[in-house]
Order: C-alpha cells, then structure tokens, then sequence
C-alpha cells in the first residue's frame, strides 16, 4: 500500500508551494496592460478592406505594426483605430508627433472614433488606476515606398551579352550553369558559360564547332546540350565546346522535356513528332493540321499533382506561311491543343514561368500565384508585339497583364529572346526597425524558401534575365536586362 503515503507527500509539496511569504511583494500582471488585438475601421475612400488589414502585436518589445504594407500612396494620416485592452486599464492614451494634419493626445476612452494621424510617430499607452501599471505602445501603419506590384527592369543592372560584337545568339541553363552561344559579326562562334550570373565574370571560349550550326535551334535539357547544324543534322554535347552527331536529322527542336529533348523530324514526305532519345516501340507521328513547324515560343514544363509525368507547352509558330496564336502541350504521351483564350498569333514569344499576387477574397491579403509571363514576339503582320500577356493555368488561358507588368518604354520590343531565372539571397530584420540587409550572393531558384534566425529572416528572391532578342530594325540587341516583382524584395510574411 503504497499508493496513501506517495500522495500524502504530494500534497504536502503542493501545499509548500502553495504558501506566499507576508514578505513578498504583491503585483499587478503586465497583462493588465496588453493590447488584445488592433485594426482599423473601413474607409473604402482610403482603402477597399481597410477593416481587414492584419496587425501584429509585440507584446515583448512594445510595438503594433502591419507586416504586409499597405500600397504606395495610402493616406494614413486620419485613420480611426479599433483597440481593446483589458477592463483593469483606466486610461488609454494615443499621443501623435510630427504628423502631417495633426498632432497632440486622444484619449481612446472617451474619445474611440475619434481619427489619428499615423503620418507621424503615434504611441499607444494604457495605464491602471493611479498608474499602479503602464506600457506604451508604438504603432506603425506601414505604406510601401515603392508600387509592390509592379515589375522594374533595373536600368542600372543593364550588362552586355558576353561575348565580342555578336549578331545572333541563344542563351539556356543546364545544371545550374548559364551557356550562351554567340554568332560573332566576322562569322565565328564563341559559347560564354558562368554558374554566377550577378558577378558578370564569363567564360568566353571561340569554338570551331566543325559545322554551321542554327544559333537558335540550341537546347537544354537536364543533362546535355543539343543543336541543329544547316542541314538539320543533330549534334549533342556536355560542354557547348566538343559536339559529337547524334543519328538524328530534324526539321526542328521545340525544346526539352526531361533527360530527352522534343522536335519534328520529316518522315515519308510528312512533318512528323519526335523525340530523341527515342524510348523503346516509339514510331514517329504526323503533326497535326494546324501543329506549327517553326517560330514557336520556348518550351515550358511544369510539373502537376494531377500527373505523374511533367506537362510542356509552347504557343504560336508558324506552319506553311500561317502565324498560329494556339498554344501545344506535351503530356510524356501525346501533344494536344490546350488554348481557350489564347495571344495574338504571333511568333518568337518569350514565356517566363514567375509570379504574381492579387487579392481573391474580400479581406486585404495578397495571394501568391505561380503564372506564366508572355513577352515580346512577332505578330501576323510583321510587327513586333509590345503587350505583356500573363497566364494563371499553364497557357490555358492568356490575359493581357496588369499596367504594372507592363515594359517600360526604355525595353525595346523584341523577338526570339531568352530568359533565365536566378535567385538573390535576401535578408531582413524582422525588430521594430525593419531595415533591409545586404544582398547575398545567387542560389537556386525558390521563391516560398525562406529562413529565420531570431529576428532575421533570410529568404531567395528570384530575378529575371532577359538575354538578346531581335529588334525592330532587324538588329540583335546587345544587351542583358534584369526585372523583379517589386514585392518579391519584400519580406515574406509568415
């Protein structure tokens, strides 16, 4: 029996605990004056949602604040505050200086709808009766400086292409390095490779290729390099520098598609699919009446939880003279004709797999979506298109991009562009101060990575290099421009 005694023993320690010295000082709980929650009311006039805006309470440091700025241009400065505090506070105090309308003390109690100025600095501070207890509160309504949404081409980021005085070019990625294969203006060839593409070191190699090669034709897959020669004869290599021929000779390459790359090869007469390596029982098939035998966009893949294969697609081309505005799709089986709202016919279009916010409920939350950008081409009459179009479901449909998504007037229009992205290593400081740290070098490409270190949060922001390009005057653009989402520089919020 010894069950009684174990819980005698307890009770007598739980009875010691229990027991408060005479000599011990008595305290009022901090929670007495902590704020419970903070908002602001609805102003449509200011903003839509206004009510909704998420605000962070830092009991530790003292600090109310929104994480998720609100956009450039907001007015703050006569907003009305929505607090609660605990019934023990007797007196809450909201004190404004140096704002742009206003400025003095508003006493919350009698005085709730009552509109601040947020232009300035604004404390909060509770107090319990005789001021036995107080803490004081700074609150931040943080506006953007800069319009989040918009997609900036750094001027000042603008770099060359690598090599000398080219007239041609084609720029892809395999294995995390950056190959550009120049046709220079004297008739030769020359490849640049780097792994590290914010350094702006290249490694220039000319290269006697042993054949003429189509510039354009040139493709990566996850392994190798493949390019057509003038004939269409089709040669492969680890390095861009030593080629060897492949037993293929193709009409054209649409792109890669895992370890295997993805072309039309001319069969009995007839344009027809192909794949090489070719997997064991494949036979090659005629294309498709209106299928496209050249112009068409670069080749995007994305992966699918509703497919245990990854999914292609390209849109426009060309096919017997007809510019087509539809876009293909490649499952690992078959092709298929997905478009429902398609581009304009055009060929040469740059697809750019990125990313694009907006709101999709009535509260103010901007929603991370995975999109496809389409930039640049050459339309049916010959001219060059200038209208960035965007695409939520993989070139399903396509609509024409918000302003903000749109080129500068300083990018020149452009077809047959290529684009790779990297990512820059971001840190910030997640304190009251909320100041931005250096850039660190590239690594790979994510945008949802991020991590936290105590108050500093690192996170990967991805960056769009835009490569050549043919230009109205028929001309090569020399130049490597680079863009980002605004709001991807920001901090992630978590």
């Amino acid at each position: 029996m010894r069950l009684l005694p174990a819980i005698f023993m307890t009770a007598l320690v739980m009875g010691a605990c229990n027991e408060k010295s005479d000599d011990e000082p008595a305290y009022e709980p901090a929670i007495s004056v902590a704020v419970q929650s903070f908002s602001i009311n609805a102003n449509s006039k200011v903003l839509e949602n206004l009510d909704s805006v998420f605000f962070s309470i830092d009991l530790e440091h003292g600090v109310i604040f929104n994480a998720d700025s609100l956009p450039v241009g907001t007015a703050i400065d006569r907003l009305v505050p929505k607090i609660t505090f605990p019934a023990a506070v007797s007196k809450a105090e909201i004190n404004m200086t140096g704002g742009q309308t206003r400025t003095g003390v508003v006493d919350y109690k009698t005085s709730p709808t009552d509109s601040i100025d947020f232009s300035g600095r604004v404390t909060l501070t509770l107090s319990t009766d005789d001021n036995a207890l107080s803490r004081t509160y700074e609150i931040k309504v943080n506006v953007h400086k800069m319009v989040a949404d918009s997609l900036m081409w750094d001027r000042s980021a603008l770099a060359p292409l690598p090599s000398a005085a080219p007239r041609s070019q084609r720029t892809v990625e395999m294995a995390d390095r950056i190959f550009c294969l120049s046709e220079e203006s004297d008739g030769t060839y020359a490849i640049s490779s780097t792994d590290d593409i914010t350094s702006g070191r290249w490694n220039v190699t000319p290269v006697q290729m042993g054949f003429t090669p189509q510039v354009r034709s040139l493709t990566a897959t996850s392994s190798a390099l493949y390019i057509l020669d003038s004939t269409g004869k089709m040669y492969s290599s680890a390095d861009a520098i030593a080629w060897s021929a492949t037993p293929m000779t193709w009409h054209a390459i649409i792109g890669p598609f895992g370890d295997a790359v993805l072309g039309i090869v001319e069969s009995r007469g007839k344009l027809c699919h192909d794949i090489y390596p070719r997997p064991a029982g494949f036979e090659p098939t005629p294309l498709e009446s209106d299928f496209p035998a050249e112009g068409f966009s670069n080749f995007n893949s994305f992966t699918s939880k509703w497919a245990a294969d990854p999914i292609g697609f390209f849109t426009g081309g060309i096919r017997d003279g007809r510019t087509t505005a539809d876009t293909w799709a490649y499952d690992g089986d078959s092709w298929a004709k997905i478009s429902n709202q398609p581009l304009p016919a055009m060929s040469g279009a740059l697809l750019i797999p990125y990313f694009n916010y907006r709101q999709t409920a009535t509260s103010w939350v901007q929603t991370e979506f995975s999109v496809c950008l389409a930039i640049g081409g050459r339309l049916a009459d010959g001219s060059l298109n200038r209208t960035v179009y965007l695409s939520y479901d993989n070139g399903v449909n396509w609509i024409k991009a918000e302003s903000l998504l749109q080129l500068p007037a300083y990018i020149p229009s452009l077809y047959d562009a290529d684009a790779i992205i990297r990512t820059t290593s971001m840190n910030a400081d997640l304190g009251a101060n909320w100041r931005q740290l250096p850039q660190r070098s590239p690594h790979d490409v994510s945008r949802i990575n991020y991590f936290v270190d105590g108050a500093d949060v690192s996170w990967e922001c991805p960056y769009i290099y835009l490569f050549g390009g043919m230009q109205e005057d028929g001309k090569l653009n020399p130049s490597i421009w680079r863009a980002v989402l605004a709001r991807l520089t920001f901090a992630p919020l978590f």
